[in-house]
């Protein structure tokens, strides 16, 4: 295992929580004002989803990062990385606060929705005790049950893919449609060429492709750990590809009428085949912001 550096704790424990909340962030912008009755931006649900991301991604990485930074002991008494440390946890103290201010301005619904899909996305690396269940289950009591190993929630075969699509994708969307319901702001009709419908399945399959994709980059390391990722229990990462280029081209085509969801579509299909085994976790972000260069297209188209 790899000496742990300040730039790559830096890179973990910041740079790449915000650049996934910057995705949350654009996807929320669209959503807000297309979902918006008087077509205003509403900055509830966009902090909400930016800050929850934070949350939900620093936790995980600060969890990896320190349990790293505790296996070697040359590290044990850097200034530099226990500083680095301390200034994650008062960021990630810092989005709590945040989070918890702006629900306090939101209806019920919302609070629910947001525990509904962040509570999951913390428990990400939840060890789970199977040997509880068996000693409920074991009917021979004299007999010790079999020794199992913890079960991780995210080591479960398509677990991440779902997790991902659904909580930003179906999640998303529900905060958003709570926060604006609650204030009596709702749109009941979306601008054309936009669909409610077009909205959930477009974000929730990108997403939980772009779930498999990281796979992707990883299924050396998996295959030689037996991680059972998707791309693994398939067998290839060419067969892998295929399947993502099929779920892309299935939902381009479910909403051709939509220029901006074809040419998101279009542009993910082409990342899935431009990003592979050897390249970078940065050449990745252009993955997990595959949507936004489409949105930003139609702000612009917009304003002209």
């Amino acid at each position: 295992m790899p000496i742990l550096t300040i730039p790559k704790l830096a890179e973990s424990l910041f740079l790449q929580p915000i650049m996934i909340a910057t995705n949350s962030l654009v996807q929320t912008f669209l959503l807000s004002f297309l979902m918006s009755a008087n077509g205003q931006l509403d900055w509830r649900p966009i902090t909400i989803c930016v800050t929850s991301d934070i949350l939900a991604i620093g936790i995980d990485h600060l969890k990896d990062q320190e349990d790293e930074f505790s296996s070697h002991h040359k590290d044990a008494n850097d200034r530099y990385l226990t500083s680095l440390f301390a200034c994650a946890r008062t960021f990630l103290a810092f989005s709590a606060v945040v989070l918890g201010l702006t629900l306090l301005l939101c209806s019920m619904w919302t609070l629910l929705a947001t525990a509904a899909f962040v509570v999951p996305a913390l428990l990400w690396t939840t060890q789970i005790n199977l040997e509880k269940f068996k000693l409920i289950l074991n009917e021979d009591k004299h007999q010790p049950p079999t020794p199992a190993s913890p079960l991780v929630i995210k080591r479960i075969p398509g677990m991440k893919a779902i997790f991902n699509g659904i909580i930003r994708g179906c999640g998303t969307y529900i905060v958003v449609q709570t926060v604006l319901s609650g204030s009596g702001n709702l749109n009941s009709a979306l601008p054309s060429p936009w669909t409610n419908s077009q909205l959930i399945v477009w974000s929730t399959v990108n997403r939980a492709c772009h779930a498999v994709m990281t796979d992707v980059r990883d299924f050396e390391d998996d295959l030689k750990t037996g991680v059972p990722t998707i791309p693994i229990l398939i067998g290839s990462v060419v067969k892998t590809k295929l399947v993502l280029t099929a779920c892309h081209m299935l939902v381009m085509l479910s909403f051709i009428e939509n220029p901006y969801i074809m040419s998101s579509c279009l542009w993910a299909t082409a990342l899935v085949w431009t990003l592979g085994v050897h390249s970078s976790k940065k050449a990745f972000w252009w993955s997990t912001h595959s949507r936004s260069p489409s949105i930003i297209w139609y702000f612009l188209m917009r304003c002209t």
